[in-house]
């Protein structure tokens, strides 16, 4: 209630709007899949939807379609050789030709040849004997026809799929030991590999195309299998009671998992990936169908199918007209990045490259059921050589030429053209329900919206007000005046509804134009009950946004409140006299409300981001612009504190954390002892409390102390820290400012209170014209620095008695 007793109702937040009903489905919004889309409403035909992230209802925003012009010749599934990238960014990739393997080393401008099949020969030692000699025999390496799929591994292994007349297998490289390639074979197992992928265990999936199924292999390239246990042996109990253990066959003499549908039936797949919970995820891409299959394999159990028809709804970017449309996706390569990946787009998120478009597709995906609801972020693919997807550093990459760049997301968007909702119908008789005034002919006052309306879009306002429920149905709508954005912010005392919004380091700089609040004065809008119908409109490229929506009952009338009746007697036609005074009154209440509310300024809690420097002049705070918001808040809250430690080494060092500790409490902030390590970084030391002989080290030590500050503090903290103490500390004190590399000294560190015993994360390895001698060490070279390697001369066995 303002001071003048006028009321508002409050629509906020995605449960208020999830109330309001969307006219063109005659259904509320959060069952149109506007507020929450499900798997049932990937992508509701609903043209609102609400941005959680930044908590405002808007124009739905459609997935574009990408057309790449300059393509002629359509993507198949020959195009995909299969590529990786290393540890230390070098990308490998199959050529053209399939018989070599090329490489672009991190930095470098040009791609190189890396190994290629005729390299197999050049070491070969094969004799051929005459006369039934006895000699020395060697097996000639293989002679593939083609390589076909390449990963690399954790491990930093490389391998690749080869086949030709003397069978099928996979070739692994050391990439850290170099040499030549290990031959991985099958025996007489079928197998013919057409896909790879990593596992991050350090195993590689291997797709078997033309047998239907897939391979799994540990970090030591040894097949899993499975086999029921045997009396004696030690086992895993599974959840239905069963015994069974893991084991690996060395010499396969089966063929690898058979991926089948569900009727049993083989399927024809072109790319394999781990998925979620340590299954496998197969895509199915038949032509004569016209959309793919994604399906979840655990092993050779079927978990789940999810065909891509009718998968997406999107716009032509070229289409003035901007009409959706619903399209199956028909995809040339996949990827699946787990959880804790944020780029191109915060996962686990399913990618799914369209081999129609040149585009990606980012689907949240449902581990348990398969349920795929689409994102509607442009992920364009420009000149894409489709070699396929890669997972590499927790992102999504793609090949353009000879070059590997990651998956972006395009800015610009495609928006629905208009949408209307109304807000929903009192139920009548609760009292304080949304839009009832409880009080019957009321004179509703205005309209306030937190909102956004960029250049080229509009919002629209009706209304309808009754005094019976029944009736308010019934009523015309009557349209409203434009609403105009108010110069001075919200019209709520010192409330700040876009602080969210605004740059930290600069919270009194403007808003972006179109942001703000608006408001409109309701015209002939009388009733107990009010109903509003809400039309955002827009060509397509932009949207408008609300936040919050705030309806004021009722008007306070300076015509009756302050002018002789004879006005208000002869104020009856349109009552123009009753609207002129209107606005006047909106500028005054709105200063009476922040007089009112003065009291709001003076507490740190809710004083405004921009008034805290004001608020801090009060006592004598300078508050430094690159301070963070929240910091700012604490000191001047608890400015009294400060005072009264003012000098003493729990004010000194209360000051010092608040600033550069990584989170602060008012218990911890003063507190000189037994700080965890782990929250406080600043320590000090006073002088005559370090071990030393006599009265004598007292005496020389009294009024000194010393700031130990770590060196990992970015450049300028230290001196920051220098300045606020030599500023703060007593007169007549003297202190010196160290680093943590120093502080352990025999008879000077204390145990416990400035220093402690644990791991330490000083020092680091050297790194050239970066890293200070005294806070680094240097790390062993290779190949003395490989963790997951046996090395000769490092990793020795025990000794002992002599076999």
């Amino acid at each position: 209630m303002d001071i003048q007793g006028s009321q508002f109702h409050l629509l906020n937040g995605p449960a208020d709007w999830g109330a309001c009903i969307d006219t063109a489905l005659d259904l509320p919004l959060r069952e149109a899949g506007a507020i929450e889309p499900t798997p049932e409403l990937s992508r509701p035909d609903s043209a609102w939807e609400y941005d959680s992230g930044r908590d405002w209802l808007r124009l739905r925003r459609d997935t574009a379609r990408f057309q790449q012009a300059l393509r002629t010749d359509p993507l198949t599934p020959d195009a995909r050789r299969g590529a990786g990238r290393d540890r230390y960014g070098t990308w490998y990739w199959i050529d053209t030709d399939r018989r070599t393997i090329r490489h672009r080393e991190q930095g470098s401008r040009a791609a190189s040849t890396w190994w290629t099949i005729d390299d197999l020969h050049l070491h070969c030692s094969c004799v051929t004997l005459a006369g039934g000699r006895f000699g020395s025999v060697t097996s000639c390496p293989p002679d593939p026809a083609r390589l076909v799929g390449l990963t690399v591994t954790t491990r930093h292994y490389l391998v690749v799929g080869y086949d030709g007349p003397d069978g099928s297998g996979l070739f692994v490289f050391d990439l850290h030991a170099g040499g030549r390639p290990e031959r991985v074979t099958f025996g007489a197992a079928p197998f013919a590999p057409w896909d790879l992928a990593d596992l991050p265990d350090g195993g590689v999936l291997v797709l078997d195309r033309e047998h239907g199924s897939y391979w799994q292999l540990d970090k030591d390239f040894r097949v899993a299998g499975q086999e029921n246990a045997r009396v004696g042996s030690f086992a895993d109990l599974a959840a239905d009671g069963a015994l069974t253990v893991r084991s690996y066959r060395t010499e396969p003499s089966t063929p690898g998992w058979a991926l089948a549908n569900a009727d049993g039936d083989p399927i024809h797949p072109v790319s394999i990936e781990p998925g979620p919970d340590d299954t496998v995820l197969v895509l199915e891409s038949d032509p004569a169908t016209g959309y793919s299959i994604v399906s979840c394999f655990d092993h050779d159990a079927l978990i789940w199918v999810r065909p891509l028809r009718d998968i997406i709804e999107v716009i032509d970017l070229d289409d003035p007209d901007h009409v959706s449309r619903r399209i199956s996706l028909f995809a040339h390569d996949f990827a699946y990045l787990t959880a804790g990946s944020t780029r191109p787009l915060e996962s686990p998120l399913l990618y799914l490259a369209d081999a129609q478009g040149d585009q990606v597709v980012a689907f949240a995906l449902d581990p348990a059921t398969g349920e795929l609801v689409a994102r509607d972020d442009f992920l364009p693919l420009r000149r894409w050589a489709a070699r396929g997807l890669v997972r590499a550093d927790s992102t999504l990459w793609y090949d353009f030429g000879e070059r590997w760049i990651e998956v972006g997301v395009f800015t610009e968007c495609r928006f629905a053209g208009t949408a209307t909702l109304v807000t929903a119908l009192p139920a009548g008789g609760l009292p304080g329900e949304p839009f009832d005034s409880q009080l019957p002919g009321c004179v509703w006052h205005r309209l306030l919206l937190d909102a956004l309306v960029p250049s080229g879009t509009s919002i629209q306002i009706e209304a309808r007000a009754a005094d019976q429920v029944e009736v308010l149905t019934a009523q015309p709508w009557l349209a409203q005046p434009a609403p105009l954005l108010r110069g001075g912010g919200s019209e709520l005392p010192w409330a700040d509804p876009w602080r969210d919004q605004r740059d930290p380091q600069n919270p009194a700089a403007a808003l972006p134009d179109g942001l703000g609040t608006v408001e409109l004065l309701f015209q002939h809008v009388v009733g107990r009950y009010l109903q509003l119908r809400i039309t955002l409109a827009g060509g397509g490229r932009a949207s408008a946004a609300i936040r919050s929506l705030r309806a004021w009952f009722p008007r306070f009338s300076y015509v009756q409140h302050y002018l002789p009746a004879v006005f208000a007697e002869n104020d009856r036609a349109e009552t123009f006299l009753e609207r002129m005074l209107a606005n006047p009154e909106g500028v005054l209440t709105t200063l009476e409300e922040k007089i009112e509310h003065s009291h709001l300024l003076l507490d740190a809690r809710t004083a405004r981001d921009v008034d805290l420097d004001w608020l801090g002049r009060w006592f004598a705070l300078v508050l430094d612009p690159a301070w963070a918001v929240d910091r700012r808040r604490f000191l001047i809250e608890h400015v009294d504190a400060f005072y009264r430690r003012r000098g003493t080494p729990a004010g000194l060092i209360g000051m010092l954390r608040v600033l550069f500790d990584p989170q602060i409490t008012a218990t911890d902030v003063f507190r000189i002892r037994r700080v965890p390590a782990t929250y406080s970084r600043i320590r000090l030391v006073e002088s005559f409390l370090t071990r030393g002989p006599g009265l004598d080290h007292v005496r020389q030590a009294a009024h000194r102390f010393v700031l130990q500050v770590p060196r990992c503090f970015e450049a300028g903290q230290a001196d920051l820290a220098n300045r606020i103490v030599e500023q703060s500390k007593p007169a007549h004190t003297a202190f010196t400012l160290e680093l943590y590399d120093s502080t352990f000294v025999v008879d000077s560190a204390r145990l416990g209170l400035d220093t402690e015993l644990g791991d330490s994360r000083q020092f680091t390895p050297i790194v050239l014209d970066r890293t200070p001698v005294a806070a680094g060490y240097l790390s062993a070279t290779w190949p003395f620095d490989i963790t997951d390697r046996l090395v000769s001369d490092r990793d020795r066995l025990p000794e002992g008695p002599p076999l």
